[in-house]
Parts: C-alpha cells; structure tokens; sequence
C-alpha cells in the first residue's frame, strides 16, 4: 500500500500517550479501518511538518529489509527551500551524505 503523506500528520499508526491532549492526527486516523485491522504499518517516517510517499507493509521481515542501514537501500528526498542556495557549498556539506540517528 503506497499513501500520500499531507502535512501535519504523524508518521504513526497511534499518538504517543503523552502527546493524547494535542490531539495530532497520525497515520492511524487517515488509512481506512480494514488496513488498520490488517496489521499495515509505514516502512519508515517522514516529518510531521513534511508531505511525502509513505510505503505500507503488514509484513516485518519486508519492513526490516527495506530499514535497515546494512541492507544499503537506498532512500532519495526532495526538499524545497525559500531563499537562495549557495550550490557548492551545499554540494560541499552533502558529498559524504547525510547521518541519521538510524545510522
């Protein structure tokens, strides 16, 4: 299952319990109850504030697959700025890539 992540919606199926009182949408308010009930669950995360693809899998062994740092799958983002981009500078800062908390 492929959806379209809007803005403003969590890249989780349920809100941390913490968070209940802000009363965020998230993925599990947005995907029909029979996907819900059928154990899907997003392949990665994207920002709250961000729009993008998001994959839906039931399975965990695919899931781990595609996550995983070892597995070298490779994920391409698209980010659009205001203002003007010094090109090699930001060729400079990306040319090793990019480390994530996830590795």
């Amino acid at each position: 299952l492929v959806y379209h992540k809007p803005k403003f919606v969590l890249s989780v199926m349920d809100d941390d319990k913490k968070y209940v009182d802000q009363q965020r949408r998230h993925l599990g308010h947005v995907l029909e109850p029979r996907y819900v009930r059928s154990g899907m669950h997003p392949v990665g995360r994207l920002d709250y504030d961000t729009t993008g693809l998001i994959l839906f899998s039931s399975d965990g062994k695919l899931t781990q697959a595609l996550l995983h740092p070892k597995r070298g799958i490779e994920k391409e983002y698209v980010a659009t700025v205001q203002g003007k981009v010094d090109k090699e500078r930001l060729e400079k800062l990306l040319s090793d890539g990019v480390e994530t908390t996830d590795g």
